[in-house]
């Protein structure tokens, strides 16, 4: 199928497209309906077919059924693409120097979040051989255990492959509510900005 028009076969043996098919000799005959599913960059991506195993004549309410489906799963896709590239995008490492990465995080951490933030730094450090990652969190307003719980994650992650992690950005109230969380922070360092945090790891800034 290569048009925007389902295709409709009401006998698979009386189609030239299909009667000498193996798949129309292995049923002995039947229908076939497909209506195409084409993303909104014009993308062909795939087909939704329904067969059977004996002729049916389809029906227009049969088709704009089939095209109703296809269009909702074109709306599906479409808008899963668009939220992976949300995630890749809110999950920036930026290099600064050898070894050495910010990673600016903005907004609230939930499960998928979390998971897409702990997988992909984890690959881009090994890629960038990092030594220090510096998790900016000054776009964080609040957290709670289950952000806690992600950058937990990545620290413990991240110290198994040798990067120490240095949290910069966070307000003092909140780095407190982190430390004294069910998630156990303490001993991670803290620091109100990238300067300071920068300075930790003996990197210094001149103007």
């Amino acid at each position: 199928m290569g048009g925007r028009e389902p295709l409709v076969i009401p006998d698979l043996n009386k189609s030239e497209l299909t009667k000498e098919m193996e798949v129309t000799k292995a049923f002995g005959g039947g229908s076939l309906i497909g209506a195409p599913i084409i993303l909104k960059n014009g993308k062909h991506f795939g087909t939704l077919c329904g067969m059977d195993n004996v002729p049916f004549d389809f029906k227009e309410e049969h088709i704009n059924l089939f095209k109703n489906m296809a269009t909702l799963l074109t709306y599906v896709i479409d808008l899963d693409y668009s939220f992976q590239q949300v995630l890749h995008i809110s999950t920036p490492i930026v290099p600064v120097f050898d070894g050495i990465a910010i990673l600016p995080i903005i907004g609230e951490i939930d499960e998928i979040r979390g998971e897409h933030i702990i997988a992909t730094t984890i690959q881009e450090s090994h890629k960038r051989n990092l030594e220090h990652l510096i998790v900016d969190l000054s776009g964080i307003t609040n957290i709670e255990n289950e952000e806690t719980f992600y950058l937990l994650n990545l620290v413990n992650t991240l110290k198994l492959l040798g990067i120490t992690v240095i949290f910069s950005g966070m307000r003092p109230e909140i780095a407190k509510k982190a430390i004294h969380s069910n998630h156990n922070l303490e001993g991670v360092p803290f620091r109100s900005n990238l300067n300071q945090a920068l300075s930790y790891i003996g990197v210094t800034l001149t103007t």
